[in-house]
């Protein structure tokens, strides 16, 4: 089985393998895609990125399209009619992969689509055409399924819930003597509600020690001077040590049915920190009552209360960071989820011949 991995179009697989190897960036590949070319079975190949004028023009598209690649999908065309499936790990590629006349199937994982209740009416054809197009959908997150199978009326079978997996190996246990009275917060997608966590922790100050750090590049995160900081950057290998010097990993997030916060929840796992996040359909799926603590979006003192109780109550935390840091091991690697999107495009070619 011919597998082309076609990556959104600015990233390059090269750069990104030379800066894991720097220590900087999780996983050879991004998303850890190599694993899939870990089977006898696979021929692996990764989409390369454009240069020059064509590089340029992609650029001007995509910034208009909302970050849609169609200039990218045509100038591939070539190179994917080796390909028995293309994989992409997003619909902003997807869609206009599956678009593309003619062609290998494409089988896509999907982050921003919702309902169709959601997007205005002269939209929603055009989604929906695309998501009929799709060979098959890998979802990361379970509280996508309604949408696509009741939403969007997709055939149950095309739609394939998948292990999200990160590298277990880059983010490697912190040791608890690292550990200090901190709150470590993470995001820049629009369904995290980094003010509800600045609040809870304002809160939780008035009663005892604690600091609050926030990695995010989303403009109006204010933190006060006494209680934190905001690293004002996408965090990288960097948040490794932010979890390390951290009790707790907290994750606000406004009501939603996309993954957000998932990357997190693992990567603090890995770490072996527990975490206290607001309830939504992907955070149910990721943690228990012994690795972590859900409360109700938007309710400061639940948020506040959930993180007192474990910054007091060490023993407590470092308890539910090992039982994470085992389980995330044993079955959300990236290599685990690499071998989930192996089985699906495995069907969907097998079905095509």
């Amino acid at each position: 089985m011919r597998i082309r991995v076609e990556l959104p179009e600015q990233s390059d697989v090269d750069a990104h393998t030379a800066a894991n190897a720097r220590g900087e960036v999780p996983d050879r590949t991004p998303y850890g895609l190599h694993h899939l070319g870990e089977a006898d079975d696979v021929e692996l190949e990764f989409r390369r990125p454009l240069t020059g004028r064509t590089a340029w023009l992609a650029r001007k598209v995509r910034n208009r399209l909302d970050g849609y690649e169609p200039v990218a999908e045509l100038a591939g065309a070539v190179g994917r009619r080796r390909a028995d499936v293309v994989f992409t790990m997003d619909e902003r590629t997807g869609f206009p992969a599956a678009l593309l006349p003619g062609g290998p199937p494409v089988v896509s994982g999907l982050v921003w689509v919702q309902g169709p209740e959601r997007y205005p009416r002269a939209a929603r054809p055009v989604v929906g055409k695309a998501l009929d197009r799709l060979a098959g959908i890998v979802t990361l997150n379970p509280g996508l399924y309604d949408d696509l199978v009741h939403g969007w009326g997709l055939d149950p079978a095309k739609v394939h819930p998948c292990r999200f997996g990160i590298d277990t190996e880059f983010f490697g246990v912190r040791p608890w003597s690292e550990a200090t009275p901190l709150v470590a917060g993470v995001g820049d997608d629009e369904d995290r509600d980094h003010p509800l966590l600045v609040e809870a922790v304002s809160r939780l100050a008035g009663r005892r020690e604690v600091r609050l750090e926030i990695g995010t590049t989303m403009a109006g995160v204010e933190i006060p001077e006494h209680l934190g900081v905001v690293h004002r950057r996408r965090m990288e290998g960097a948040v490794r040590a932010m979890y390390g010097r951290s009790s707790v990993v907290a994750l606000a997030l406004h009501p939603t049915t996309r993954g957000a916060g998932s990357t997190v929840v693992l990567e603090a796992a890995a770490s072996g920190r527990p975490v206290v996040a607001t309830r939504t359909a992907a955070m149910e799926a990721l943690i228990d009552p012994s690795r972590g603590i859900l409360v109700d979006p938007e309710d400061a003192d639940a948020l506040a209360d959930a993180i007192g109780s474990l910054l007091d109550d060490p023993d407590r935390a470092r308890a539910m960071g090992e039982t994470a840091r085992a389980w995330v091991t044993e079955h959300h690697s990236s290599a685990q989820m690499a071998a989930d999107f192996r089985d699906v495009m495995r069907d969907v070619v097998r079905r095509r011949r």
